[in-house]
């Protein structure tokens, strides 16, 4: 990857389509920007920058305990395992007598299919923490993960006070016996308890848990008890309820909530009840998806596509298969298949359109991918790259000035977007305004380390190079920091050195043809 592109494309995670009848609802989906990191510096330089290398990832952060496990939740669910796994590390390095961090990193392992981890950390918790109820529920979901659904309802059977979250996952496999008497009833009476509302309360003498020897519930259980509930209590309404509808909404809403082993056998279940049911076939290629058996999710998907081929929301989940086994050009046929009829969402296809023509380097198709997405989106950080495509690749700075003054005039008050207006207008020679406008970015902002690299690349571009080396250190000394801008950092430091060692050259430097992909 050129090491001037500063911000790759955005990349949606999954988000499940909610069934209502037959139409289907988007419940997420989130964009993560992720910033490449420059190259570094070679050769040292006495008249460098403090002698330093671009900055590197991991600058230290003060952050709390609690403020650690919230993370690393925020990141798991968006399925950054790794690193919500690091924020775990942290918080361990802080209360390591504590069993929450290690229940967050059970759940990371549980969902991205770390059998091997998953073993190591239920013994090692079995050593810290032996008399912890907590544990045996994720042995249970790990024999669950394994599918060993009759040794799970048989050691159940055998206590008569199983904790609230096992009697939940005792319903669910009820359920798939087909007693669905007996799933209710356990449901309706884990909806008489209450439901944790405090959290545990970190202090010096360790965690005081409010609901400590009480029978409760917590949020993520509770509204999963509720939402089965409701399936059985709309099932109840129909006047021809049949088996495979009941299955499939049931497989919906423990796919919503990521128990993909449960999801995958409830949709197989109301596959066998009918097997030209879409649905189900969709949420079995869906919760093939969340277990990351990109395969058989294609071969799920596929043949709900044979069923339907009209249908937008498979045309997606066919191509989201696709594109996870990088077969990109499936996986695009099938992301156009899915506008062409007029998907709901079609913002999120072209995100996804955008990251595979960016990778197959049809920056035509990109442009004009970023140009509909203006409809829809005018976040500016997520069009740096639409900016980067049309003035260093395609040479159209014109299209990028285009682009940067929709995003500015959305709102002027927006630093980024400043920023990324100056940047178009430096590339289209237009260096009044850009002063103008980068100089309105700094009087609002002045702590923006991104703002004093466009002032130096402006003023590089004038040949003025004493200033742009002035703004380029401080550009540095501001962000050095600051992982958030790293890759600014990193071209600052870059541009600053070149214009050192231009000095001690004996020939002129020359001012670019464009400026640099400025982040």
């Amino acid at each position: 990857m050129n090491k001037q592109i500063l911000l790759k494309t955005i990349i949606f995670t999954l988000g499940l389509f909610i069934i209502s009848g037959s139409a289907w609802v988007m419940r997420d989906a989130i964009a993560q920007m992720i910033t490449p990191t420059q190259a570094g510096i070679t050769t040292p330089n006495p008249n460098t920058i403090e002698n330093v290398t671009p900055a590197k990832a991991g600058v230290p952060r003060q952050v709390s305990y609690m403020g650690r496990l919230k993370e690393a939740r925020t990141l798991m669910n968006h399925d950054y395992f790794a690193l919500a796994s690091n924020e775990i590390a942290e918080a361990l390095k802080q209360k390591p007598d504590y069993i929450e961090p290690y229940l967050i990193l059970a759940e990371i392992y549980l969902r991205s299919g770390d059998v091997w981890k998953l073993e190591n950390l239920i013994l090692e918790l079995e050593k810290r923490f032996p008399e912890s109820q907590e544990i045996l529920v994720i042995r249970t979901r790990q024999w669950i993960a394994a599918r060993k659904f009759s040794e799970v309802l048989e050691i159940m059977n055998q206590s008569d006070n199983l904790p609230p979250e096992l009697e939940f996952y005792k319903a669910v496999l009820l359920a798939l016996q087909n007693d669905h008497t007996g799933a209710r009833e356990i449901l309706k009476n884990l909806q008489k308890l209450d439901v944790v509302t405090e959290a545990p309360i970190v202090s010096e003498d360790g965690l005081l848990d409010p609901y400590e020897g009480e029978r409760v519930l917590t949020s993520d259980v509770a509204v999963k008890i509720k939402e089965l509930s409701i399936v059985y209590e709309e099932f109840d309404n129909l006047a021809e309820g049949k088996n495979a509808h009941l299955f499939a909404e049931m497989a919906k809403v423990l796919a919503t909530y990521n128990e993909g082993t449960l999801a995958r056998e409830l949709a197989d279940t109301a596959i066998k009840e009918d097997v030209n049911y879409i649905d189900a076939w969709i949420l079995r290629g869906y919760a093939q998806m969340l277990l990351r058996d990109y395969a058989r999710a294609e071969l799920d998907l596929r043949h709900a596509y044979e069923l339907d081929p009209l249908r937008p929301e498979t045309q997606y989940f066919l191509a989201l298969s696709l594109y996870e086994q990088k077969k990109l050009d499936d996986a695009a046929l099938f992301f156009e298949k899915a506008l062409d009829y007029d998907f709901e969402f079609s913002a999120e296809v072209r995100w996804k359109l955008l990251d595979i023509f960016s990778s197959q380097q049809k920056y035509d198709q990109v442009i004009e991918l970023y140009r509909d997405l203006l409809d829809y989106d005018t976040e500016s950080e997520k069009f740096i790259s639409a900016i980067h495509t049309a003035v260093d690749l395609l040479k159209e700075p014109k299209v990028a000035l285009e682009f940067s003054t929709i995003l500015y005039e959305q709102d002027p008050s927006d630093v980024m977007a400043a920023n990324v207006h100056g940047w178009a207008l430096i590339a289209n020679e237009k260096y009044i305004e850009a002063g103008q406008i980068l100089e309105a970015a700094r009087i609002i902002d002045p702590q923006n380390p991104r703002t004093y690299l466009n002032l130096g690349l402006l003023f590089e571009e004038q040949n003025k190079f004493e200033d742009a080396k002035r703004y380029y250190k401080k550009c540095y000394e501001l962000g050095k920091d600051n992982a958030e801008y790293n890759s600014v950092v990193n071209l600052a430091v870059d541009k600053y050195n070149q214009l050192i060692e231009s000095d001690q050259r004996p020939a002129d430097l020359a001012a670019p043809i464009n400026p640099p992909s400025s982040p």
